[in-house]
């Protein structure tokens, strides 16, 4: 795994290769670069059998795409050589994606998934010899329903091992996966860059949608990796009005890079030319279009345009410290740079014993007050007061803001409602592996959002604040000294009907702790804050578990995934457009046993057990407290598995170790310190506990490989709809009731048999060479599996009891128990029997034909037929609008 906020190498540098640091990208001298790229092919194969235009077109093509202003160029095909060569002529980068057969299960047999690996590595490897080779995509929109056959987070895992494998062969080249709405939960941690295609044909809509992506990259640089508009369908006008506002809309976001989608109207798919769509900036025969035209007459929008037109409203940056000489200066060189044109910076001392006031006074941009020792919230009202700009920005002197932190944040106040905005705070590169393991583990400062754009919360290390709003609602409350000040006025801001806006491109880097007992003193505090806050408004808070948030917990890699027990709506029979994630804001099983309050049952249990098996020989109590402590170990090591790994790769099994005691030490810690505070200041929680509830039925998983797999082709187009409509018109005839499942299953429909059996089902259609189709079909028994455990378990126990210990009757309940599961098999044979039956007269209705590929044909051998069409993107663009 890459650490994706590392430093690029000396190497990397030296040859001007682009980098991705935080959202950003970044070349060779570390300035901040734009990708603005164009897709080019899929064509069809020249005299020379290869899939790219002849040699002079191709020279031609590559030519002009300079000329327009572009700096990447995207393809789909492993690029040539001459292409290669033909960019880094014109300084242009390549941004190359390696096809294979992604479009059909290739888990099914071994040969998809081995060749995928197999052709990842060694065209990684060929490319990390081009500097101008930005990227490498290791796939390209994998389609929504195939992923949902064969498990999103199988799939997911999938992709993070070429992710993997391509970082091996070309360890300073940028490596990502492109993905669509469709899918846009399959985002790989592992990857460099989030890259997204996506096509939509309203402003207002593309913007709502950026700023959703973007806050889905978490901290990473954010490519939208295509986007256009078909000129057959809209006109030339409208083509280049979209490329108007898109650009503006990405470069406002603060978008890593945009590619258009397409160069030339000619692309080919499946072996075919396509000609219903023409989104290209030329014609087939390279004319130029009216938006191609209007590339070559202006200039990019890029951040430095954005610097250009930013509000000149005056900002005050307020710097609050105590005793941080080791952290000051760098925060303070970091604001010298910022690119807002007109700002101060204010460094408010409460009493620093350090040397912390010649620092502050050796920069001639930074004005210095000083206080006595009164706490943080005392002097953030010391700022507010001394003042001039009609905004605030505050930050923390273990911070190191971004040179357009400004830019982006004052960007928000064009909107009168905003009372404050903030961004994100990433955790810069460790120098050590215990920098690398506190970075990573949990209870980092953290921002949580309502919606998109609209915040419950903004930490105060990055936290802007018209000034007005602040001397509404009375400043900052002096008794928070330490921490929860910054909740305490977003909730105060809130009541007052102001509204929170994040910026996720208004970035800081903020050192977490360097020591661990620094870290675990950070979160006792923290804890202590959460006392003080409950005394303040006791319905926010529950008894247990913490702070009750409306919205949902975002942070350094925290953002709603697979992992963090996201929810995916799928749609119906999984075909919905934007398959988008959900947070789960309910309480997962395994918090509950990591906390304060389960150590103290875990103690009592213990201690029950030692008396137990000292005056009554029972060890039941003993057996009792080893399992409470062996689950909240699990719960520890489960916890720290789902944190990203830490950035320290010398000792794995170090910080690995580290991590997993950070993780079970954390929530001990602050729940003692939250439970200390509240005893102290008499604070009482009045808010409803919530009870953790795990969502199984709805947790997104591949069909059970425990059912029945059958398999249909077609040449005329007919796939895995039409035969659901014919099933759906038919299950009276074979005695069954057809019952559609909710948008976040995974089966496309449950069938019921008369007697109450209930079988799933699932279906997929893969699209092959020649227009052929094969659809497949998966069907079986959502069995209770943990019913099926607890009755094998008794038929064991009674029949052992009976042989073994001579308990009288115990054979008569295993008989029973015995007769009971031979009922429930037959009953589900019949069920399954008569979804065979349905399913085989709905594909004879509708001319499927049954697959009998495993006997004429080898698996070798499909995926060799498959592989044909895996170099051209078809698959890419089923979905385009």
């Amino acid at each position: 795994m890459s650490d994706r906020n590392a430093l690029p190498s000396s190497a990397a540098i030296a040859e001007g290769r682009w980098h991705a640091v935080g959202p950003w990208l970044r070349d060779g001298q570390g300035r901040k670069v734009m990708m603005r790229g164009v897709t080019y092919g899929p064509f069809k194969p020249n005299k020379s059998g290869i899939p790219w235009p002849e040699d002079a077109q191709l020279r031609k093509d590559v030519a002009h795409i300079a000329r327009l202003g572009f700096n990447t160029v995207r393809v789909y095909e492993a690029p040539s050589d001459l292409l290669l060569d033909c960019c880094r002529e014109h300084g242009l980068r390549v941004m190359a994606c390696v096809p294979w057969t992604q479009h059909v299960d290739f888990f099914r047999d071994g040969f998809a998934a081995a060749d995928a690996i197999e052709r990842i590595s060694r065209e990684a490897r060929r490319l990390a010899a081009h500097p101008e080779v930005a990227g490498i995509l290791v796939g390209n929109e994998i389609e929504k329903t195939l992923v949902r056959w064969m498990g999103p987070e199988r799939v997911l895992h999938f992709i993070e091992h070429l992710i993997t494998e391509a970082r091996t062969q070309a360890p300073r080249t940028l490596i990502g996966y492109a993905s669509y709405p469709s899918t846009e939960y399959l985002v790989p941690r592992n990857a460099d860059f989030l890259a997204v295609n996506v096509f939509l044909e309203r402003a207002s809509v593309f913007r709502r949608h950026i700023q959703h992506l973007m806050n889905l990259a978490a901290g990473r640089p954010l490519i939208i990796s295509e986007f256009g508009l078909d000129t057959a369908s809209h006109g030339e006008a409208a083509q280049t009005e979209a490329l108007r506002w898109e650009e503006k809309i990405c470069r406002d976001a603060g978008v890593a890079g945009n590619i258009w989608f397409s160069y030339t109207d000619e692309w080919h798919r499946g072996g075919e030319e396509v000609t219903g769509w023409d989104f290209g900036l030329v014609t087939r025969d390279r004319k130029e279009k009216e938006a191609a035209r209007e590339l070559a007459s202006r200039k990019a929008l890029t951040v430095d345009s954005l610097r250009d037109v930013v509000s000149a409203e005056r900002v005050s940056v307020i710097v609050c410290t105590r005793n941080g000489s080791s952290t000051l200066a760098s925060c303070l060189e970091a604001l010298a740079k910022q690119t807002h044109p007109n700002y101060e910076v204010l460094v408010i001392d409460d009493g620093s014993t350090d040397t912390t006031p010649q620092i502050a006074r050796s920069y001639a941009h930074v004005r210095y007050v000083r206080q006595d020792h009164a706490g943080l919230s005392a002097a953030r009202n010391l700022g507010m007061l001394e003042a001039t700009g009609t905004l605030l920005a505050y930050t923390d002197d273990d911070c190191i803001p971004d040179e357009d932190w400004l830019v982006y944040a004052c960007h928000a106040f064009e909107d009168p409602q905003v009372a404050a905005a903030g961004g994100p705070n990433l955790p810069p590169p460790p120098r050590n592996l215990t920098e690398a393991c506190v970075a990573v583990a949990p209870g980092a400062p953290a921002h949580v959002l309502l919606n998109d754009e609209e915040a419950e919360h903004l930490p105060g290390c990055n936290l802007v604040i018209r000034k007005s709003a602040l001397h509404a609602i009375g400043g900052f409350r002096t008794e928070f000294t330490t921490a929860g000040d910054d909740v305490d006025v977003c909730w105060r801001l809130q009541s007052h009907g102001g509204k929170l806006r994040f910026v996720p491109a208004a970035l800081v880097w903020h050192h977490r702790r360097f020591t661990v007992s620094a870290y675990l003193r950070q979160q006792r505090g923290y804890g202590h804050a959460e006392a003080m806050l409950v005394r303040r408004y006791p319905h926010r808070f529950a008894w247990l578990g913490g702070a009750r948030w409306r919205g949902a917990i975002y942070g350094h890699d925290n953002a709603p995934s697979l992992r963090t027990g996201a929810l995916i709506r799928f749609g119906r029979f999984g075909n919905a457009l934007f398959q988008t994630l959900y947070a789960n804001s309910t309480a997962s099983p395994w918090d509950w046993v990591m906390g304060l309050p389960w150590l103290v049952l875990s103690t009592l249990m213990l201690a029950y057990g030692l008396v137990s098996a000292t005056f009554l020989g029972s060890v039941t109590g003993l057996a009792l407290a080893a399992a409470m402590t062996l689950l909240t170990i699990y719960a520890a090591w489960r916890r720290a598995r789902l944190q990203p790994p830490p950035a320290d790769a010398s000792s794995p099994g170090k910080s690995r170790s580290l991590l997993w005691m950070l993780c079970l030490l954390q929530p001990i810690i602050r729940d003692w310190g939250r439970l200390k505070g509240m005893v102290k200041l008499r604070a009482l929680p009045s808010g409803t506990t919530t009870w953790p509830a795990e969502h199984f039925s709805q947790r997104p998983s591949s069909p059970q490989k425990h059912w029945r797999h059958e398999g249909f082709w077609n040449e005329d187009g007919v796939g895995r709809e039409e035969l659901l409509r014919a099933m759906r018109r038919m299950t009276v005839v074979q005695g069954l009731t057809w019952q559609e499942t909710g948008d976040q299953s995974s089966c496309d429909a449950v069938l019921i048999s008369p007697q109450g059996r209930r079988v799933g089902l699932t279906t997929v259609t893969e699209y092959h060479e020649e227009g052929r189709r094969l659809t497949r079909i998966a069907y079986g028994m959502r069995n209770l599996w943990w019913l099926d455990r607890v009755q094998v378990f008794l038929i064991v126990a009674g029949a052992a009891s009976h042989f073994l210990f001579k308990f009288p009757h115990a054979w008569l309940l295993a008989a029973l128990l015995l007769m009971l599961a031979w009922w429930r098999a037959n009953l589900n044979v019949h069920a399954l029997h008569a979804t065979r039956e349905l399913i085989y007269t709905a594909a004879e209705a509708c001319g499927l034909i049954k697959d009998e590929a495993p006997v004429e044909i080898s698996a070798k051998h499909l995926h060799e037929r498959a592989l044909a069409t895996a170099g051209q993107p078809g698959e890419m663009y089923l979905n385009k609008p």
